[in-house]
């Protein structure tokens, strides 16, 4: 997270110039019923070790995945940085009412017929 010194030009002579990497702030992760470990499990170390906070949506559709998820996660993680909601689509519904400064979602927007419980 180190500020990345970049190439001044005549115009920038005099001024100081660098790219500096800052976290999104609060991240929301809708992961699929398709591979949910791998989908659920690789964005949320990104997100958490860029320094953002997460908001996990994990599948209704993988029920053993969301049950781990739970139990599991909040005995290595610092809870004050991430949350998991469970539910289907009235909660994923509700989650994208609120703001977000970033969406990390895989999959269809349309749940397909086959999926539906």
């Amino acid at each position: 997270m180190k500020d990345e010194k970049v190439p001044k030009n005549l115009a920038t002579q005099l001024d100081s110039a660098f790219i500096r990497k800052e976290p999104f702030g609060l991240v929301l992760i809708i992961a699929p019923w398709n591979y949910p470990v791998n989908l659920t499990l690789v964005p949320l170390v990104g997100a958490l070790a860029a320094g953002n906070c997460v908001v996990l949506k994990p599948s209704e559709f993988s029920r053993s995945t969301e049950k781990v998820l739970v139990e599991v996660l909040p005995r290595y993680l610092d809870q004050s940085c991430f949350a998991v909601v469970l539910g289907g689509p009235q909660e994923t519904g509700q989650l994208l009412e609120h703001k977000f400064d970033y969406i990390f979602f895989t999959g269809e927007a349309r749940v397909p017929t086959a999926c539906r419980a």
